[in-house]
Formats: C-alpha cells, structure tokens, sequence
C-alpha cells in the first residue's frame, strides 16, 4: 500500500476537512509552490492567500485558502485556515458581488491605514483568488 499522508484542515468558523492524500501543493509567500509528500522532513509554514491542492489517486482537488499555517510530521498535515473552501463549494456570482462591494468600500476610502480600507483590501483578494479557481 502506497503511503498516504492524513490531511487535516481547520478553519476559523470551525469547517474541518479530512482526508488521505498522496500529496498537498500550495504556494508559500516569497518561496513560490511547494510540495509535500508522504516521507518529506518536518515542515511548517505561513500560507497566505492563495489555491494550493492535493493529488490522490490521480484525482486533484482544489481548494482556496485565505491564510493560515501548514505544520506536517510524521506524514500527518495540520492546516489552520482563516477560511477554506473546496472548488466545488465557489458561486462565482456570490463573488462578483462580493468583489464589487469591496472595490466599491476601496474607492470610498481616504486613508490606507483605515480598518475599514484593510477589510475591504482583503475581501478583494479573496474574491480575486476564488475567481483565479474557477478559470
């Protein structure tokens, strides 16, 4: 049997993935796409928003991630996520909206170190991100 790395993932509002993969890709700030599998040495790393997948049984999927860590040992990988989301899981007409509304609450902001300017600054990355997912 074929060595499966245990993928565990656990966002902020308290969703939780599982499952068995042969590989996890994902795209780490300033080192580009890594990948893991099953025997690789102990790692752990910031993610930031972006797509990273996993391979199993020649069957790729998909995921958005909105920034968290990855921690793997022992072939076990612990995500904590802001939020996730599978492919499958995308309304691209939910995002457009809600991309709209964000560059919306950009174009009303004066001062870049406003609250309100990050908030709206990350709901546009998002949106951005979980479009690049469904091309």
């Amino acid at each position: 049997m074929k060595d499966k790395i245990e993928l565990k993932i656990i966002s902020i509002d308290g969703k939780i993935i599982e499952d068995s993969v042969d590989e996890i890709y994902f795209d780490i700030p300033l080192s580009g796409v890594t990948g893991i599998l099953p025997n690789r040495t102990p790692f752990a790393a910031l993610l930031h928003i972006g797509i990273f997948y996993t391979k199993s049984n020649n069957q790729v999927k998909y995921y958005c991630i909105s920034g968290g860590t990855l921690e793997f040992k022992n072939k076990k990988a612990l995500i904590l996520a802001d939020t996730i989301e599978e492919q499958s899981e995308l309304d691209k007409e939910r995002i457009l909206e809600r991309k709209r509304i964000a560059e919306e609450k950009l174009k009303l902001c004066t001062n870049e170190n406003d609250e309100t300017y990050e908030n709206a600054l990350f709901s546009l990355k998002k949106a951005i991100n979980r479009l690049k997912l469904l091309k």
